[in-house]
């Protein structure tokens, strides 16, 4: 069950990176903790399943560093 996540733009940020965890569930066995970027202010992360319990943090980046990490936010995937 595919998840988009999207935030607003943030002036000067050429990529946004998102960092993505996914601890599983009862049915299932993932243990992911991944970084993707993306130049967009959207993305669409592939894999979770229903009921999984995963966590999904944004921070913009560009030429000079990075953001710090906007709010974690965490949820179970619906069944």
């Amino acid at each position: 069950m595919p998840i988009k996540v999207s935030w607003s733009a943030i002036s000067r940020a050429t990529r946004y990176d998102i960092h993505y965890t996914n601890t599983g569930s009862n049915f299932t066995e993932k243990n992911v903790d991944t970084t993707y970027s993306s130049g967009s202010t959207s993305y669409t992360i592939k894999g979770p399943y229903s009921g999984d319990e995963i966590c999904v943090t944004v921070r913009a980046a560009n030429k000079y560093g990075a953001s710090a990490w906007a709010e974690t936010l965490c949820d179970t995937v619906p069944y």
